[in-house]
C-alpha cells in the first residue's frame, strides 16, 4: 500500500505515536512506561428467593482510576523525582497530562518508587490517580416543619371549598334547616368540651361561608392550645349522629350537609393535628415515630371519603408530615427496656440510669408509676437510652 493512502502523507509506523502527549502532572513531566485505567458501572446485584434470575440494579458510573508506570531520567533525575513527589503529595486535586487520553482532572493516590544502581541516573513510580470531579456544592436543607404548615394550609383550603359546595339550607322546607341547625348546635358542644367556642358557629348556620372559616378557626385555635390527646375526638365527629335513610329529596339534602359538617370538622381536625405534630418536642424516636404511624393512619382513613382536590391535599400533607417526623425521630433518643430487681425510690432509678437524680419525674410519667418514693421491685420500666 503507498504511504499516499493515508491522511495528510502520515506514515502508518508512526500515525498513533503523533496522537500521544508529553505526560505530567500539576506541570512537573515525567515519562510512561505503560498504564492501566478502570472504570465500569456500579451494579448492584439483587438475588431474590425462589427466582433463578437476578435483578441488576445500576447504580451510577464507577470513577475512573488510572495507574500509570513512571519515570524521570538523566542527570538531573533527582531534582526531577523530587519534584514530581511534591506534585503527588499536594493536597487536593490537579491536572494530569495523560499521555494517551490528555488532561484529566485527578486526585493523586498512593504511588511507589524504585531506584537501583543498575539503573542509575533514573527513578522508577507507580502512580495510581483518582477522577476528580467538581467539589459538591452545599445542598440547601429543607424546612421540613414549614412544608408540613404549608401542606396543611392547602388542605384546609380544600376542605373549605368542599364543605361550601355540599352544604346549602336554600329552598328547602324548614325541618331540613332545623335538622342542620342542630348539627352544628352538636358541633358547638363538641368544641365546647374541649375548650371551644359554645354557640359560635350554630350562629351562623346558614352561611357556608361563615361556618367554614369559624369550624377551621376554632379547630386551629384548640390544636394550638390543647394536645392531641384532645383532638382525637374530633376525628370521629361522625361517631355522635346516627345515619339518614336518603328516601326523598328532602332527606337526601338533609343526609348531605350532616355528611359536610361531619367532613369539614374530621378533616380540619385531623389537618390541625399534623400541623400540631410540628410544634411537639419528642423524648424519643419511639414517641415520634408513634405519632407519625397514628396520624398517617388518621389521613388514610379521611382521604378514602374525600374528593379529589381534599384527597391530593391531604395526600400531600401526608408525605410531609411522615418526612418531617422521620427525619426529627432519628436525631433523638431510644427507648430502652429496664428491668427493677428491688423497690425504690425514683429518683435513686434516675441516679443509676443517668447519674442524675433530677429525672426521677421523667421516669415516672412514662410508666404512670403511683408513687415516686416506691417503685415497684420486679417491674420493666421503659426509659431513654443514656
Amino acid at each position: 500500500m503507498s504511504e499516499n493512502n493515508f491522511p495528510d502523507q502520515v506514515k502508518p509506523s508512526t500515525y498513533w505515536r503523533d496522537q500521544l502527549q508529553p505526560a505530567s502532572f500539576r506541570g512537573v513531566n515525567f515519562k510512561v512506561e505503560t498504564h492501566d485505567r478502570s472504570g465500569g458501572r456500579r451494579v448492584e446485584v439483587h438475588e431474590f428467593p425462589l427466582r433463578d434470575e437476578p435483578y441488576p440494579e445500576d447504580l451510577g458510573r464507577k470513577a475512573r482510576t488510572y495507574n500509570i508506570e513512571a519515570y524521570v531520567i538523566g542527570n538531573d533525575y533527582i531534582t526531577q523525582r523530587d519534584a514530581l513527589i511534591e506534585a503527588i503529595e499536594q493536597p487536593g486535586p490537579g491536572t494530569l497530562v495523560h499521555r494517551y487520553y490528555g488532561q484529566i482532572r485527578v486526585q493523586a493516590g498512593e504511588f511507589r518508587i524504585r531506584e537501583s544502581n543498575r539503573e542509575g541516573g533514573m527513578a522508577k513510580f507507580s502512580i495510581t490517580f483518582h477522577q476528580a470531579g467538581e467539589e459538591p456544592k452545599p445542598i440547601a436543607s429543607i424546612d421540613t416543619r414549614q412544608r408540613v404548615n404549608t401542606r396543611a394550609n392547602n388542605a384546609i383550603a380544600a376542605t373549605t371549598n368542599n364543605f361550601q359546595q355540599n352544604y346549602s339550607v336554600s329552598g328547602v322546607p324548614g325541618w331540613v334547616t332545623d335538622a342542620s341547625q342542630t348539627v352544628l348546635t352538636q358541633l358547638d358542644s363538641a368544641l365546647a368540651s374541649i375548650g371551644g367556642a359554645n354557640r359560635f358557629i350554630a350562629n351562623s348556620f346558614s352561611l357556608p361561608n361563615e361556618i367554614a372559616s369559624k369550624t377551621v378557626g376554632v379547630i386551629a385555635g384548640l390544636s394550638s392550645l390543647s394536645n392531641l390527646n384532645n383532638m382525637r375526638p374530633l376525628w370521629n365527629f361522625g361517631g355522635l349522629f346516627s345515619s339518614i335513610n336518603r328516601t326523598t329529596p328532602s332527606r337526601i339534602h338533609q343526609a348531605n350537609n350532616q355528611q359536610a359538617v361531619i367532613d369539614l370538622v374530621e378533616r380540619s381536625a385531623i389537618i390541625e393535628s399534623a400541623r400540631q405534630s410540628t410544634t411537639i418536642e419528642f423524648a424519643s424516636q419511639q414517641d415520634a415515630i408513634a405519632v407519625r404511624d397514628e396520624l398517617a393512619v388518621a389521613l388514610d382513613e379521611k382521604m378514602l371519603t374525600a374528593d379529589d382536590e381534599s384527597y391530593l391535599a391531604m395526600q400531600d400533607l401526608k408525605v410531609a408530615m411522615v418526612r418531617d417526623l422521620t427525619d426529627r425521630a432519628a436525631k433523638l433518643t431510644q427507648l430502652r427496656k429496664y428491668p427493677l430487681g428491688d423497690t425504690m425510690p425514683a429518683l435513686v432509678i434516675a441516679h443509676q440510669l443517668y447519674q442524675n437524680s433530677n429525672r426521677d419525674a421523667e421516669i415516672v410519667s412514662r410508666n404512670r408509676v403511683g408513687h415516686p418514693g416506691f417503685v415497684a421491685g420486679g417491674s420493666v420500666l421503659e426509659v431513654l437510652n443514656a
